[in-house]
């Protein structure tokens, strides 16, 4: 068993303190060995399957999370089910939250709710495995509960907070009754649970006795767990492989009759029969003349119901774990089309959410309400941590809902644009005004592309330059686009500048609109 926490070894010594400098993970597996050669599934069969649900209604547990144990390992749909159900959750963020201002009890003030949330937040960045933790809280879904133990630190800056919430395998618990304290079962003991369990395993490994506060562990139960149909399913699904294989083996390649001739010449008997033998077994060959063969199973092979029966069987399952979303088995089916993936994608984003709600409640209740008490005593709980979805923003599709806004005669604010893009904004360089005459140009400064345009149609047409220089001038980018998109659709306006000198004014042209070409081709 994992170490008491600091404040429990204080009060008292236990058996189940780790000694020599090993870890308590490393006295588990040394004390535990047995377990190595003893496999569960041996034998297993539905009236044995059926003892193990009534045994863990009394609570004994031992045996039967030893079978979920290898089930999980070994059943392709409870695998697949668990892991993605662990992968949505493990990707989710958390967070710590305050009660809203206008919600606090009389009394509280928001300074303290912050100094709660501070020192909440503090205490959750300590644990090492915090994320891991998370997934273990899910498998209370396969086996009914899952249980953690707070390891602190001990001396130092940090002492007395949270280092690891260590998780205890469920095989190694045992319960007084359905709805009674658990105890903790240290070598897996079969037997072990209702009235007997108090004198069989001791007052000592009592969760919540005072060798092991309540306080010390995170505990999460679920009321229908999904090893009674899980387990069931998977007796029937190994049955059903199992005569699937051996309805293969006699009916998967067709066996044929032959029968032989009449009047087979003597001391040839043996030749005839090697002959048939080889047709019958689907060798190449021949068969003597007069001779017929028959394949009686071959209408046989295309009536094997087994596939059809393990697949009842998965789909049970898979309906149990997901509350009814059959995406996962219908995923297939749909070719390599978003359809189906989407839709199998947001089941378990939408059971990720379900999990997170029942595991915040768990945190609040065995983490939260225990740090604050100690940091705050006396003082309501006014912080609270939070699991959530990671809103994820696409940086190109943000920037073009800006722009639209921005068109539509409204402005976003800098923090915003830098909050959801995650781009750090400085101001551009406003670029300078046209000059007044532009036969004189700046000096030691390159002219722009619409200088260089300006300056070749002004060598034949003074009016156009006057309209690109008002065109130039205006700042709202899209509103100068279209007006330059107007000007350049008066043909006649340009063919006469064009023809003075086709090749100057062409390149200086380019300049302008390849850029704009460029960026319209991208927004498509």
């Amino acid at each position: 068993m994992p170490n008491p926490s600091v404040a429990a070894r204080k009060r008292t010594a236990t058996p189940a303190d780790p000694g020599g400098g090993k870890s308590a993970a490393r006295l588990i597996r040394d004390a535990n060995t047995w377990r190595d050669g003893y496999n569960p599934l041996r034998g297993l069969a539905i009236a044995r399957v059926v003892t193990l649900i009534e045994q863990a209604e009394r609570g004994d547990f031992a045996e039967l999370q030893l079978v979920m144990r290898k089930a999980e390992r070994r059943y392709p749909v409870l695998k697949g089910l668990k892991a993605r159900r662990l992968a949505a959750i493990e990707k989710l963020d958390w967070q710590i939250k305050t009660i809203d201002p206008e919600q606090l009890p009389p009394g509280a003030t928001e300074a303290l709710a912050e100094a709660q949330q501070q020192h909440l937040r503090a205490r959750y960045e300590l644990v090492e495995n915090l994320t891991d933790i998370f997934g273990f809280l899910v498998t209370a879904e396969f086996r009914g509960y899952a249980i953690a133990q707070k390891h602190r630190h001990e001396g130092g800056e940090h002492d007395g907070a949270v280092r690891e919430l260590h998780w205890i395998p469920q095989d190694q618990f045992s319960r007084a009754g359905q709805f009674g304290d658990f105890f903790y079962n240290k070598d897996s003991r079969f037997g072990a649970g209702g009235s007997n369990v108090a004198a069989t395993l001791g007052e000592v490994n009592r969760i919540g006795g005072t060798a092991f506060p309540r306080s010390d562990f995170i505990i999460r139960e679920v009321e229908s767990p999904l090893f009674e149909i899980a387990l069931i399913a998977f007796v029937n699904w190994l049955m059903g492989r199992k005569d699937w294989s051996a309805f293969v083996e006699i009916f998967g390649l067709a066996k044929g009759v032959v029968t032989m001739p009449p009047n087979i010449p003597k001391g040839r008997e043996e030749d005839y029969r090697a002959a048939a033998q080889s047709v019958s077994d689907g060798v190449a060959g021949a068969i003597p003349n007069g001779a017929s063969i028959t394949f009686p199973t071959s209408n046989v092979r295309g009536e094997a119901p087994f596939k059809v029966f393990c697949d009842a069987h998965d789909s049970d399952v898979v309906l149990a774990g997901t509350g009814g979303r059959l995406a996962m088995l219908t995923a297939d089916k749909g070719g390599l089309g978003d359809g189906p993936s989407a839709e199998h994608a947001d089941a378990f984003d939408e059971i990720a959410q379900a999990d997170a709600r029942k595991i915040n409640l768990v945190m609040q209740r065995d983490f939260d309400a225990v740090e604050l008490a100690e940091a705050f005593p006396g003082q309501p709980v006014l912080a609270y941590f939070e699991l959530c979805s990671v809103e994820e923003d696409d940086a190109t599709s943000v920037i073009a809902n800006i722009a639209a806004l921005k068109g539509a005669g409204y402005a976003v604010s800098r923090e915003q644009i830098e909050e959801k893009t995650g781009y750090e904004l400085e101001e551009a360089e406003t670029p300078p005004a046209p000059p007044e005459n532009p036969e004189a140009p700046i000096k030691n400064r390159a002219p722009s592309v619409e200088q260089e345009f300006i300056a070749a149609v002004a060598e034949k047409r003074d009016p156009v330059l006057a309209l690109l220089n008002r065109i130039v001038a205006i700042q709202d980018d899209a509103q100068m686009m279209a007006t330059l998109e107007k000007f350049l659709a008066n043909a006649d306006a340009i063919a006469t500048a064009v023809a003075a000198d086709p090749t100057k004014v062409a390149t200086a042209l380019a300049k302008i609109t390849a850029p704009a070409l460029a960026q319209g081709l991208a927004g498509q």
